[in-house]
């Protein structure tokens, strides 16, 4: 008799365990029903890509980090092309006193790796300066202790760095609150050097630094024809294989007696057996669904908060564009009074992705507090990113072509303590064999996480079922 084992989600997450969990299968002999629920019309989550005149245009995430092996493993072996970024532009800009400064060259993250680019940079003062250079006179802090980036980062280099280079840089990874969120959960390699070797700046200087660069010689990385190709070719090698059922979502999960697989509620008034069940769902989804038998495990799930994520995309004809774009784009910090919280220069930073003679611009509208863009008209959003382009970079023309993409409580935030709060939620599932969670609000937020999520929650599910 076949094994049936049910995945809530059809992201990234959800789509890598059942494409896992078939190969387990297959390697085992194992027959195996899979079927896979997704609340959406489409596959994919987050993970959209449009293809426009050439312009290949991301309504999410944009590339992967090339450090984390996961996604790019997955990609070369579904026998897809990867590229990293422009290997001519190395730098970003910084908005400061609303004028967009540079990135001083050799900058890792809060690190300063070479001396003159960041003596002569206007987005320190001189104090900043001299104060980023006492760091290899900070005490070193050797407990495991959680803190937030703003605690490390201004105990180690200052407020100044913080605020005006740090912040801005991890802020556009994670999309949160410097002060709140986890350094152990998003940065956990820095501690690290603190604790082992003491001053970051000296380490660096002794080339002992941490190296993001992949294989590709570029620290990102990204599918050549669009990041939802990863998604068409795991969802093409499952054909027939893997049922999806989409426009649905789950209403209730129920244990069976005995602990005999679990009863899943469709809003379509469906019912499904499974002998497993993987919950490849947002936070706040999977603890409605656990709260009533896994009520401490739906606590701590809950607590986890989501920010809000909003994506314009404007397309413009080079001509039109003064601006040398001679950077990747350009990143906000808090203190800067602007809707645009962060912008890519898709044509600089991905060539490959747009005509030669087209510019297109991703803008990010929001930050995760005070005003909600994902209710705004796209109109609004469009007309609000072309007033703060054109101060910032002078761009006046009318664009070709515009989209806008909302993501609702898109991005989890790994507050200080969130690695704690995991691992209590590991030891509470350990009790309940046959269910597993995975997903962005776990332990990484990027593609690379979620397929190393969904791969690690196959794992744990072919062992329930005594897959050798």
């Amino acid at each position: 008799m076949a094994a049936r084992i049910l995945i809530a989600g059809a992201g990234v997450t959800g789509l890598s365990a059942a494409y896992s969990l078939l190969k387990r299968a297959e390697a085992a002999g194992r027959r195996v029903e899979i079927i896979v629920v997704e609340k959406e019309r489409r596959l994919g989550g987050k993970t959209q890509t449009e293809v426009v005149d050439g312009m290949i245009i991301e309504a999410g995430p944009d590339s992967v980090i090339a450090h984390k092996p996961w996604a790019v493993e997955l990609a070369r072996e579904l026998g897809l092309e990867t590229v990293g970024t422009n290997p001519r532009v190395r730098t970003t800009y910084i908005l400061h006193k609303g004028r967009l400064e540079k990135l001083p060259v050799g900058m890792q993250i809060m690190i300063p790796t070479e001396i003159w680019p960041f003596l002569k940079t206007p987005l320190l003062s001189p104090w900043g300066k001299l104060r980023a250079g006492l760091e290899p006179f900070v005490p070193v802090r050797r407990t495991d202790e959680d803190e937030s980036i703003g605690s490390f980062v201004a105990r180690r280099f200052g407020h100044e760095v913080l605020e005006h280079i740090a912040g801005p840089l991890m802020g556009g990874i994670y999309g949160g609150d410097f002060n709140a969120v986890s350094m152990k959960a998003t940065f956990p390699r820095f501690l690290q050097m603190e604790r082992e070797g003491g001053s970051l700046l000296l380490q660096a200087w002794r080339n002992k630094a941490l190296k993001p660069e992949g294989p590709t010689g570029s620290g990102f990385v990204t599918v050549k024809g669009g990041l939802n190709q990863l998604v068409q070719a795991l969802v093409a090698r499952m054909e027939g294989k893997v049922t999806f059922v989409t426009g649905v979502a789950l209403t209730g999960l129920v244990p069976q007696p005995e602990g005999q697989g679990y009863v899943a509620g469709l809003d379509s008034g469906q019912r499904i057996e499974a002998d497993a069940v993987i919950l490849a769902l947002p936070a706040h989804a999977a603890a409605k669904l656990v709260r009533e038998y896994l009520p401490e495990v739906a606590h701590e799930l809950s607590a986890i908060p989501y920010h809000n994520s909003v994506v314009a995309a404007l397309a413009y004809n080079r001509e039109d564009v003064a601006h040398p774009l001679d950077a990747s784009g350009f990143l906000v910090p808090v203190t800067e009074p602007t809707t645009i919280t962060a912008s890519t220069w898709v044509s600089s930073k991905w060539p490959h992705a747009v005509p030669e003679r087209k510019v297109l611009i991703r803008c990010f509208i929001g930050r995760g507090v005070g005003r909600d863009w994902t209710k705004e008209p796209d109109e609004l959003i469009i007309a609000q990113a072309r007033k703060e382009l054109e101060r910032l970079m002078g761009l006046r023309a009318e664009p070709i072509l515009t989209r806008v993409f909302k993501w609702p409580r898109a991005m989890p935030q790994y507050l200080v303590g969130h690695l704690d709060r995991i691992d209590r939620v590991d030891r509470l599932m350990a009790r309940v064999p046959g269910l597993y969670l995975a997903g962005a609000a776990f332990r990484g937020v990027g593609l690379p996480d979620c397929v190393r999520e969904g791969t690690q929650a196959a794992e744990k599910a072919a062992r329930h079922l005594g897959w050798a």
